[in-house]
């Protein structure tokens, strides 16, 4: 992988362990089956720590990625070539409600912490530190999920956007109906008193599709019956597993 030099924790943690929240790469790989063919997308790939060992995995689908910043998007580029994956497709934009074009503000990448945490979101960027920027502006395409094309099935959407999940399913209701409600992975952050509302209101919506939905930690799994991919889940008091009950 190629990784930032600087304080950006997720290149370090690269460095000093080799990968970068696993959890959410197994979760994917057993989420996303084993078809024959198919899409994974990951809305806010940053770097590839999703989509790199997982295009590795299944070569059988084709990746498409979403990365907004411009110094983040080359890095990811960089990744794909790196590990010669002809199965993944970059591109440049943010995913949200409506398309258009924004100009924002960057991380300063000599000293921002944390430049995976950068948002485009104006209630994150005032509330959480890790959100603010201070950088050099960017212009930055947003396109909604509903305006996308694809010849094959969606097999999993991975969503990570700094808060701003709500907006990029409500810019893909129609997508995700059109392709059987495929399972989703995303971020949810109701531990912040200032999220609470927004968190609440993202998870009416997911719902009101028909998923259920499962909290682990503050990534969220919401499957489907609907879809192909039957999922089963075992809870107790302390514990979630998920059991994928077909393969294809």
């Amino acid at each position: 992988m190629m990784v930032r030099q600087g304080p950006d924790m997720i290149s370090n943690m690269l460095m000093q362990r080799g990968e970068y929240e696993w959890q959410v790469v197994v979760l994917c790989n057993a989420l996303s089956g084993k078809f024959k063919d198919g899409y994974i997308l990951d809305i806010g790939a940053n770097m590839g720590t999703v989509t790199i060992p997982l295009a590795k995995l299944k070569p059988q689908y084709t990746f498409r990625c979403f990365e907004p910043q411009k110094p983040i998007y080359y890095q990811l580029v960089g990744n794909v070539a790196l590990n010669d994956l002809e199965n993944v497709e970059v591109n440049m934009m943010g995913v949200g409600k409506e398309r258009g074009t924004i100009y924002i503000d960057l991380p300063d990448y000599k000293t921002n912490t944390n430049v995976g945490a950068w948002t485009m979101d104006p209630l994150v960027r005032k509330e959480s530190p890790e959100g603010k920027a201070g950088g050099k502006e960017q212009q930055v395409r947003i396109e909604r999920l509903d305006d996308m094309h694809f010849k094959e099935r969606i097999r999993l959407i991975k969503v990570d956007v700094e808060g701003m999940e709500l907006e990029v399913f409500e810019g893909g209701k129609t997508l995700l109906q059109d392709h059987n409600y495929p399972p989703l992975v995303y971020e949810s952050w109701p531990h912040y008193d200032w999220y609470q509302d927004k968190a609440k209101t993202l998870e009416a919506l997911i719902r009101s599709m028909g998923y259920e939905t499962y909290a682990m930690g503050l990534t969220m799994v919401a499957v489907h019956q609907d879809n192909e991919l039957k999922v089963n889940v075992k809870k107790d008091a302390d514990n979630m597993a998920l059991e994928v009950l077909n393969e294809f």
